[in-house]
């Protein structure tokens, strides 16, 4: 595990249910997927995960995009972590990290991330927003390491 953070049962769950996923190959949309390697996780991707889901609920958007057009990369750039590859997954509203998973992987574009040999390491965020029907959100990022 990269960087100074604890994972907490949610972080350890999403990453085992990820990896399960990873291992096996899958279709996503009409693309094919061959068995990929675990990925680790890193407190960098998490901050940066946790930083969108926190900005998503504070200016009220639902985006990869945020309003001052600040995007995945800039993100992770900001947070010290040099990538070579980047990429995002956002959902809201899903009470459970199994139906986080499901969703994403139901979706082509989420599903092709999770799959992608690219991507070696993950961190990811689950924030409440009390009073909003689309809470919790959700911030999954992944990267490679330059």
């Amino acid at each position: 595990m990269a960087g100074n953070c604890e994972m907490d049962e949610t972080d350890r769950a999403l990453l085992n249910l990820v990896n399960e996923a990873r291992s096996q190959p899958r279709q996503c949309g009409d693309e094919d997927f061959d068995a990929a390697e675990p990925l680790s996780w890193n407190c960098k991707l998490a901050d940066a995960a946790h930083a969108h889901s926190e900005d998503m609920i504070e200016q009220e958007f639902f985006s990869h995009t945020s309003p001052e057009g600040v995007q995945t990369g800039r993100r992770v750039n900001d947070r010290g972590y040099s990538w070579s590859a980047v990429g995002e997954n956002i959902a809201s509203g899903q009470n459970s990290v199994d139906r986080v998973v499901e969703g994403w992987l139901s979706s082509p574009g989420h599903c092709a991330n999770i799959m992608s040999t690219e991507f070696t390491e993950m961190g990811a965020a689950r924030v409440e927003a009390p009073g909003s029907p689309y809470s919790p959100f959700w911030t999954q990022v992944f990267a490679r390491p330059r």
